[in-house]
C-alpha cells in the first residue's frame, strides 16, 4: 500500500511538471528577463498590484520563492517583480543570463509544482486591500479629481502595457503649482536604458493630451520616495499661511 501511495505521489508530482511550460520573453532591459508559467497566477487578482521585491530581507517578509531566487548565484540577482502571470528578474550587469537562467527555472519549477505559497500569508491581506482599491478606479472619493484622474489612466492605460514589458509604474504624487506629476518605475523599467524615453514619449504625453492640469512626469527614484511623502505630509498637515 505505501509504495502504492508512494508511486501515485511520484505519477502525480511527474504530471504537474509536464503541465507545467514556463515561457521566457525578453524585455526591453536587457539585466531583465520575464518568465511566464503556464495557467499559473503569481498574484490574488488581476488588479492586485505588482509586488517588487528589491533585497533578502524584503523577500524574507514577503515571499519565500523570491528569497530562494535572490540567494542564487551569490545574490547575483538583484530584484523580483511578481505580476498576476508573470513574474520579472532583474540581475546584475557583471552576471550571465546562460548561467542564472536553469537555476532560475529550477528554482520555478519546484517551488510552483510543490503547492507552497509564492507569497506569504501574512502579507496576502495587504495585497488584497490594495486590490480592493484598484478596483474601484472612479471612486478616488479623497483625492483631488486631477489625482483621480491620472490614477485612472496609469491602471486602465498605461500599466498593462509597462507590464507587458515586465515593469510596471507607481504614482507617487502631483505638484499642482508646477503640474509635475512624479512616478515610480520598477520591475525592468526602473534600471532600463530607454525609461526615460519611455516617461517622456509615452506617458507624459498621455498625461498632457488627457490632462491639461499635467505639464510634465518626472521619475523618483526609490531612495526619493520616503523623502517625498514626508514633505508631502508636512505640507498637509501645516499648510502655509496666506
Amino acid at each position: 500500500m505505501f509504495a502504492s501511495r508512494h508511486t501515485s505521489r511520484r505519477l502525480g508530482l511527474l504530471g504537474q511538471l509536464r503541465s507545467l511550460f514556463i515561457q521566457t520573453q525578453s524585455t526591453p532591459n536587457e539585466n531583465a528577463l520575464k518568465f511566464v508559467p503556464s495557467e499559473f497566477k503569481f498574484l490574488p487578482s488581476p488588479n492586485t498590484p505588482t509586488l517588487e521585491i528589491t533585497g533578502i530581507k524584503d523577500a524574507l517578509n514577503k515571499s519565500e520563492l523570491a528569497f530562494k531566487l535572490l540567494s542564487v548565484n551569490d545574490k547575483s540577482i538583484k530584484s523580483i517583480l511578481f505580476g498576476y502571470n508573470f513574474i520579472t528578474v532583474i540581475k546584475g550587469e557583471k552576471h550571465s543570463w546562460s548561467l542564472l537562467k536553469p537555476e532560475i527555472f529550477s528554482i520555478l519549477t519546484e517551488h510552483l509544482t510543490s503547492g507552497q505559497a509564492v507569497i506569504n500569508q501574512k502579507y496576502v491581506s495587504i495585497l488584497g486591500e490594495q486590490s480592493a482599491e484598484n478596483e474601484d478606479v472612479d471612486g478616488y472619493e479623497d483625492e483631488d479629481e486631477v489625482v483621480a484622474l491620472i490614477n485612472e489612466l496609469l491602471i486602465t492605460r498605461i500599466q498593462p502595457a509597462i507590464q507587458e514589458d515586465g515593469g510596471d509604474i507607481k504614482f507617487v504624487r502631483f505638484d499642482e503649482n508646477t503640474g509635475t506629476v512624479f512616478l515610480r518605475l520598477i520591475g525592468a523599467c526602473k534600471s532600463c536604458s530607454s525609461s526615460e524615453i519611455t516617461l517622456k514619449n509615452g506617458i507624459e504625453e498621455m498625461l498632457k493630451f488627457y490632462i491639461d492640469e499635467v505639464k510634465s512626469v518626472e521619475q523618483v527614484a526609490d531612495d526619493e520616495e520616503p523623502i517625498m511623502e514626508d514633505f508631502q505630509r508636512v505640507k498637509e498637515e501645516y499648510p502655509p499661511s496666506l
